[in-house]
């Protein structure tokens, strides 16, 4: 069981299905839904979610940086730093939309047949010689 259908979580969930494991990702949330602002995934990640079959969608969401620039109030360059296959990486880094690539992993989840359920609160764990009981709770807080 995995908890949290956030991008961890749902990242969890496709290289342990790639592992050959069975999981189910549990959500608070009701629905998942696109939210977020932009973000960076470094050359590693990148590389990681491609092994898992994720590279042509990362191509068409994101934009590879090659440089992150720092200017000063005039746009004068100050600094401009290589980054992704600019810096010597194997892999390019994207900057992409958080809630653009949560749903990328979504979809990959489900196609891959992991349940994702939503609505789900996870409330406690007991662990004792035969196992694991995890305690959930259906909508509402």
């Amino acid at each position: 069981m995995i908890v949290g259908g956030g991008i961890g979580g749902l990242g969890a969930a496709l290289s342990l299905r790639a592992a050959g494991l069975e999981c189910v990702v549990v959500e608070a949330a009701a629905a998942l839904r696109p939210l977020g602002v932009g973000i960076n995934l470094q050359p590693h990640a990148v590389r990681e979610l491609t092994e898992l079959g994720l590279g042509g969608v990362l191509a068409g969401l994101g934009v590879e940086t090659s440089f992150m620039t720092f200017a000063d109030r005039h746009g004068n360059v100050i600094l401009a730093l290589p980054r992704g296959r600019s810096a010597g990486y194997r892999w390019p880094q994207y900057s992409i939309h958080r809630g653009e690539l949560q749903m990328a992993l979504l979809a990959a989840v489900e196609a891959r047949g992991v349940p994702v359920r939503t609505g789900v609160r996870f409330e406690g764990f007991e662990q004792d010689g035969d196992g694991v009981t995890v305690t959930l709770r259906r909508g509402g807080r």
